[in-house]
Order: structure tokens, then C-alpha cells, then sequence
């Protein structure tokens, strides 16, 4: 549903699908998704979602604000595109921009 009904948003190497809806509490759900096809060792694709998930984790109030101040809940699937493994900071910096990128286009 995410994928067929979101909006989509792109921040190099990221492409995230974001589905908002009205719920009474505010709640954030995310997925990562690292394709095997891209990356094709088992221990780098988990290396990248550790620090996707280090990422989310340090920036997530930025996140949990918007949400509480619209009073939604947003479902978020985050997809991993290039084809080499990027350093743990330089991932958590573009997760940042990322996320204040689908803060704004709600």
C-alpha cells in the first residue's frame, strides 16, 4: 500500500515512499530495504541498514514533531539505489536531509 499509494521522495543514494493517515495517536512505522541485486554481499547490506536505522534513530524527533503537530501517522519505506556501500556518517546525513525533505511535502 505504501508503494502504490505514497508519495514518493528522492535524496541521493535514498528513495523513500511515504504514506500519511489520520489516526488518533501519532504513531511512525519505517522499512528499509537494501536489494540484493544492488549490493551482493549479506554483511554490507546489513551495515547499510544499521546505519540507516543510526540515522532515523538520532534525526527521529524532527520526524515525531511534524507527525504530532499534523496529527497523522506516516509509514515510510526507505530503499537503498546505489550500487557501492557509502560510509555510516554520509549515510546518516543524507537520511537528515531525507527526512526534512518528507517533513515538507505532506
Amino acid at each position: 500500500m505504501v508503494f502504490s499509494k505514497g508519495k514518493k521522495c528522492q535524496v541521493f543514494p535514498f528513495l523513500a515512499f511515504v504514506l500519511y493517515g489520520e489516526n488518533e495517536s501519532p504513531s511512525l512505522q519505517y522499512m528499509i530495504a537494501v536489494p540484493k541485486k544492488k549490493i551482493k554481499k549479506a554483511h554490507d547490506r546489513n551495515y547499510i541498514k544499521r546505519c540507516i536505522r543510526e540515522g532515523l534513530r538520532k534525526n527521529k524527533k524532527e520526524m515525531l514533531g511534524f507527525i504530532e503537530e499534523k496529527n497523522c501517522n506516516a509509514q515510510i519505506c526507505i530503499v537503498y539505489l546505489w550500487d557501492d556501500v557509502l560510509e555510516g556518517p554520509k549515510i546518516e546525513q543524507n537520511i537528515k536531509k531525507l527526512i526534512s525533505k518528507v517533513c515538507v511535502n505532506k
